[in-house]
């Protein structure tokens, strides 16, 4: 029996193809979204971390600081006074190559004779070979550098050229001595941007002198010598933490790289949310397509029970032709997903590079863990979406198999239950929403409870519509303008699947685009009221005491003496470190040793209304912040430390730890981490200083500002510049752009898969409707006629997407807005309505159920009376 039901499914299988195509296409598109994703986001971050690996290997811990680096003093002393022997000492910076674009690399400085089990990328198994006169020359020569094979192979340079680099300091010249050569993918990626040089050259290329960047720290799991690991730790830790300036940390290797990790955790739950939408979108594809191949074989399958056939072996049936499908679709969409993870990580390692930190050189990194993760998230929401067609199948009776109204009434029935159910997803969406504290992953599941609860009651709705157009219509007009709404209430059971899945992807892109708009006018408001001054004098590069920050107080006293300058204020954007419980009780939570932002500004009487509060203040709040130990914190950072007015933070200085009351909240939408604000004056008292980052200018009234910032520019370097508070804030909008290309592209995509759903169900209708689209024709509709009914049918079921969709897109913003972006960023932003999205929405509805419905309004139209009446 079993070699019969086979060859009775395969036969009708390829009798249609179409369908079949569909079906793996939807499949295969959510697969490739999915995977897409995860692909890229995770090569994104392997490629920081193996970037790390490259000067500390397979080092345990590290040794940092903030702004302004380490004292290259610790290392002599950790060394040689506290004999610990495994250290590492590490200059980087970032430096470009000439008159080349986009050509960043990352320089570091290292000792060559290191430890050689430290096992850095740069001593590949190749390259630990190298010579002792070579690394005795990148120790004696000065400006000598190593750089890979391909490195100079794709800049045209041979041993002993010159490779010409621009540092924030000005055009430097580095020899080139000798090649690195990568012993497999992983270190041809790290090597291909990466130059190396001895420590000295490094200090001296980055203006570093006697500085470093870090310290790693080897504690060897494997000497075997040695006590055991935690009582080499215990051991080690305290020496080092006792050596350690105020201003730097011990930390773990493997913290710091959770810790990167963890920033960017929001903004990845966020990316694959968007890839689940469009899974989501094409499972109710999957469901379309199957529910028509059953419904299809209804003679078929009553046949084969009326000979013997059990509910159980139809149910295999069609379970096991599912799972032909799901293997093919997953198949493909791997295929897919690896293609568009290429093109999708470009876009989220620029986003991270924008909000979060530098990524070089990222590559795909392709793993049977996340492609083992996509086959089966694809597989089983194949057999999520095939159940309730298969459990139908087995229900055929073979008396009743011929009563095509049977179906319908059968699918009116569920559809009235399905009001229900999609009341209680609905309420069960609101609740979670509400009471999941500040879970993104529950806040996310909420909208998808949400969306598929309207989804649920998305054919209900349509009944009604189709109700109120033919009443209206039918006054008006003959009996061929209320065709269209009646041939989409009697196919219910397939025009509500293709229209629900189609109002998903519609509402998503409604509620996108008003979350966007929001957040674009939002954070345009905010440029606008933050940038108080006429000009700003950015001075990039690494903050250091000494030489350096003198510098910058002498530019600044140039620019006070123009005499078409009012007054300045300024800032600094450096790092200090929070000490262990650097939060108070009253916080809510304590704090690891970390490090945290902190803007030192040095304010006057028109750049403090650039500051927007999040509650109400006095007039005591400026004079306080000036002269009293007090921080204000950004609206960020308060809601991911649980922060609050009146706490204190114990921040480590050379003096020890120190508590700030925090006096404020202010909005700030430069990062998603947030910062800390304190005065300059009480930042001098506890640390060196590092100069400034950015200057402000403020012109006298009528100063022309374009000739004020040729003089400007006359006292900067090369490397300093000078904008207008216009320049910055377009920028800054170009920025905020660039960081949501990777949502509009996700979106579209699940547009592009709800698109083939629709096809997908009108092209199934074409089959079904063979028999009365060939009366309609015997009566004397012309092939003309019939394609406008079948466009006008097409056409109705977009609007009622549509129509449905904009209020279920409000929904979706306001829990984007107020639930969502929250949770993820900290950020609070205000609802901007903008009709644009809402027609935008509507007409994307519209012509993508138009032109979904073409093909197969011209087939139909197609569609021969005699053949369309002959018995199958």
């Amino acid at each position: 029996m079993s070699s019969v039901l086979n060859r009775a499914s395969r036969n009708f299988l390829w009798r249609h193809p179409w369908q079949l195509a569909l079906a793996i296409v939807g499949i295969a598109l959510g697969v490739a979204v999915v995977i897409s994703i995860d692909l890229a986001m995770e090569s994104s971050l392997n490629a920081f971390n193996q970037a790390g690996k490259a000067f500390s290997g397979v080092a345990t811990h590290r040794i940092v600081a903030g702004d302004g680096g380490l004292d290259e003093k610790l290392y002599r002393r950790l060394r040689v006074d506290e004999g610990i022997q495994k250290l590492s000492p590490v200059v980087n910076g970032y430096v470009f190559v000439s008159k080349q674009a986009d050509a960043g690399f990352s320089l570091i400085g290292i000792d060559p004779f290191i430890e050689k089990s430290f096992q850095s990328i740069w001593q590949t198994r190749q390259n630990k070979n190298t010579s002792v006169g070579l690394l005795t020359r990148l120790i004696t020569e000065p400006n000598t550098a190593l750089i890979s094979e391909q490195t100079a192979s794709r800049l045209g340079l041979n041993i002993e050229d010159d490779l010409t680099i621009d540092t924030d300091h000005g055009e430097r010249r580095l020899k080139i001595i000798g090649l690195l050569s990568p012993n497999n993918a992983v270190s041809e990626q790290v090597l291909s941007r990466l130059i190396v040089t001895d420590i000295a050259t490094a200090q001296e290329v980055l203006e570093m002198f006697g500085r470093l960047s870090s310290i790693e720290v080897l504690i060897d799991k494997h000497q075997p010598d040695a006590a055991p690991v935690p009582d080499r730790l215990a051991a080690y830790t305290p020496i080092i933490r006792k050596a350690l300036p105020g201003y730097a940390l011990l930390v773990s290797t493997e913290s710091q790289s959770q810790a990167m990790r963890e920033m960017t955790r929001a903004f990845s739950i966020n990316l694959k949310a968007l890839g689940l939408l469009s899974l989501l979108v094409g499972m109710f594809l999957i469901y379309n397509t199957m529910t028509f191949l059953v419904m299809q074989r209804r003679r078929l399958i009553g046949s084969l029970r009326s000979i013997g056939v059990t509910r159980r072996q139809i149910f295999k049936l069609i379970i096991g032709e599912a799972l032909l499908l799901a293997a093919i679709g997953t198949l493909i969409g791997i295929v897919l997903g690896i293609a568009l993870g290429q093109g999708l990580l470009y876009l989220i390692s620029g986003t991270i590079n924008a909000i979060y930190f530098r990524i070089d050189a990222a590559s795909l990194m392709i793993t049977p863990l996340q492609i083992g993760k996509g086959a089966l998230l694809g597989i089983t929401a194949t057999l999520l979406s095939v159940l309730p067609p298969a459990f139908e199948a087995t229900r055929i009776s073979p008396v009743t198999v011929l009563v095509r109204s049977q179906l319908e009434s059968g699918i009116r029935r569920l559809i009235k239950a399905a009001n229900l159910i999609s009341g209680v997803f609905i309420l069960g969406g609101m609740a979670l929403a509400f009471l999941s504290g500040k879970s993104i992953a529950l806040g996310l599941a909420s909208i998808f409870l949400l969306l598929f609860g309207f989804a649920m009651m998305t054919p209900a709705l349509t009944l009604m519509f189709m109700k109120l157009i033919e009443r209206i219509f039918g006054r008006l007009s003959g009996i061929l303008v209320r065709l269209p709404a009646r041939m989409v209430s009697a196919e219910i059971s397939r025009t509500g699947i293709a229209i629900a899945a189609l109002m998903i992807a519609v509402s998503a892109t409604i509620g996108m685009d008003l979350m966007i708009s929001s957040f674009r006018q939002t954070v345009a408001d905010w440029l606008q009221t933050s940038l108080r001054a006429d000009l700003y004098v950015s001075l990039p590069g690494e903050r250091m005491p000494g030489a350096r920050a003198e510098e910058d107080q002498r530019l600044k006293a140039k620019l006070a003496e123009l005499q078409d300058v009012k007054m300045l204020s300024s800032v600094l954007h450096t790092n200090t470190a929070i000490a262990k419980d650097g939060v108070s009780a009253e916080a809510g939570a304590a704090a690891e040793n970390d490090f945290t932002k902190v803007a030192v500004f040095e304010l006057n009487e028109e750049s403090r209304p650039g500051f927007i509060f999040k509650h109400k203040t006095d007039n005591t709040l400026w004079d306080r912040f000036e002269q009293q130990q007090t921080v204000i914190v950004t609206e960020p950072y308060a809601y991911h430390h649980g922060v609050k007015i009146g706490d204190k933070i114990l921040l480590q200085t050379d003096q020890g730890n120190e508590p700030f009351e925090v006096l404020g909240i202010y909005a700030d939408y430069s990062g998603d981490r947030g910062h800390l604000a304190m005065s300059r004056r009480n930042y001098r008292h506890y640390w060196p200083d590092l100069g400034y980052s950015g200057i402000g200018v403020y012109a006298k009234d009528g100063v022309d500002l374009q000739q004020l910032e040729n003089r400007i520019n006359k006292l900067l370097t090369a490397q300093q510049s000078v904008q207008s508070d216009q320049a910055i804030y377009k920028a800054s909008m170009e920025l905020f752009e660039q960081t949501f290309t990777i949502t509009e592209t996700l979106r579209w995509l699940s547009a592009a898969i709800a698109f083939v759903g629709v096809f997908s169900a009108l092209m199934a209708l074409q089959f079904e409707r063979t028999r009365q689209l060939g009366i309609l024709r015997a009566i004397g509709i012309t092939s003309g006629q019939l394609a406008v009914l079948i466009t006008g049918e097409t056409a109705l079921m977009g609007l009622v997407a549509g129509l449905i969709a904009i209020p279920v897109g409000y929904i979706v913003a306001y829990m984007l807005i107020f639930v969502i972006y929250q949770r993820s960023f900290g950020w609070t932003m205000a609802f901007h309505f903008n009709p644009g999205v809402i027609y935008q929405g509507l007409a994307l509805a519209l012509i993508a159920a138009t032109l979904a419905g073409i093909l197969p309004a011209l087939k139909m139209a197609q569609t021969k009376p005699a053949e369309a009446l002959r018995s199958e």
